[in-house]
């Protein structure tokens, strides 16, 4: 019987978010960060706790592991937690409003003449 390692799941699947760009200096590679474990467990407790819980848990910076969420947000592999914070919601939002409104002026312009954009 084999024991299969599913151990770090996003530097599996998006191995792009781990490349390490420290081919134009010696001795950068040393002083790189690894952020598979610190993803992992955003992954796993992004659900239940906060941004500045999971901070406080790791012993990490508040922006490091914001960034982090942010990047795996980007890639797909973590949900955004509230939809109506995100740029396309608002969007989204506003056009169906101005649509509405659109169609409320259209509405009221053919009241007053059905023939006003007639050719």
């Amino acid at each position: 019987m084999t024991k299969v390692n599913t151990k770090p799941v996003v530097k599996n699947a998006v191995p792009s978010l781990y490349e390490r760009h420290t081919f134009h200096m010696s001795k950068a590679a040393m002083y790189t960060y690894n952020y598979s474990s610190l993803d992992e467990y955003i992954i796993e407790n992004y659900a239940n706790m906060t941004i500045k819980t999971i901070a406080n848990n790791l012993n990490e910076y508040l922006n490091r592991v914001k960034y982090r969420v942010e990047k795996l947000q980007d890639v797909g592999v973590l949900p955004v937690k509230y939809a109506y914070n995100t740029k396309e919601y608002r969007i989204k939002k506003e056009y169906l409003q101005q649509y509405d409104a659109a169609i409320k002026l259209y509405k009221d312009l053919m009241a007053v003449n059905p023939q006003a954009l007639a050719g």
